[in-house]
């Protein structure tokens, strides 16, 4: 099988994303299907309890796939400014799909939040946001918490001033329990993060500065979240 610098399996398929093209595979390794739907296709996430899986592209795409009928489902063009390189993924119950974009300008995030049924979007967070910037999410599969990475500006315009962890509050579109991270801390979970959603393949590792280190430690947002809560 290729190396790939995306790869995710569930109970049934497996799934790599090479960029242009996403492979897939049934669990014994016979290629089922190849998609060409849009470029930049590097990374993914199952649907919880399902065959579907969401196809992330850096140059704005997002795709939705049905592995059982090997079909796409959906194709939504987010945006064509700048690299959509930030965090997405599917809530615990599936129902919803949250993704971090970035589709008026490529220093300003927002958080688009869609049915994952329907694929139309049902909310977007964050949208005058200038100061934070969001950069990566996970959710609690036990208590549905979405945790959230990001950092803050000095200003409206201006450059890194501190990181974050906190916890987002859709209803009232927040983050609360905001906690400051160092640049270590933040740099260590973003690219941890990275890392992660690639599947945690060789092929992304040699270009992620995790590389470097001797060793590299499992974490998670909710796992620095519960650390600096506790020692504050």
């Amino acid at each position: 099988m290729k190396k790939f610098w995306g790869f995710y399996k569930n109970e049934s398929y497996s799934v790599g994303c090479n960029g242009r093209t996403v492979y897939i595979y049934d669990l014994t390794g016979k290629e089922l299907a190849k998609f060409r739907n849009f470029p930049s296709a590097h990374t993914a996430a199952f649907k919880p309890d399902s065959n579907m899986i969401a196809v992330k592209s850096t140059a704005g795409d997002l795709g939705f796939y049905d592995l059982d009928s090997l079909s796409l489902l959906k194709k939504i063009i987010v945006t064509r400014i700048g690299a959509q390189d930030e965090g997405f993924g599917f809530t615990p119950d599936g129902k919803y799909f949250y993704n971090i974009e970035k589709p008026v300008d490529s220093c300003q995030t927002q958080l688009g939040i869609y049915d994952a049924e329907s694929f139309e979007k049902v909310n977007t967070l964050f949208a005058n946001e200038s100061k934070m910037a969001l950069k990566n999410l996970e959710f609690d599969k036990e208590t549905g918490v979405c945790y959230v990475l990001g950092f803050m500006r000095d200003d409206s315009s201006g450059v890194f001033d501190y990181g974050f962890v906190g916890k987002l509050d859709a209803e009232s579109s927040s983050v609360t329990d905001l906690h400051a991270l160092d640049t270590k801390q933040y740099d260590y979970l973003k690219w941890y993060k990275v890392w992660e959603e690639t599947g945690f393949t060789e092929k992304a590792l040699k270009w992620n500065p995790l590389n470097e280190l001797d060793s590299i430690e499992e974490t998670s947002i909710k796992a620095v979240f519960d650390a600096v809560s506790f020692s504050n």
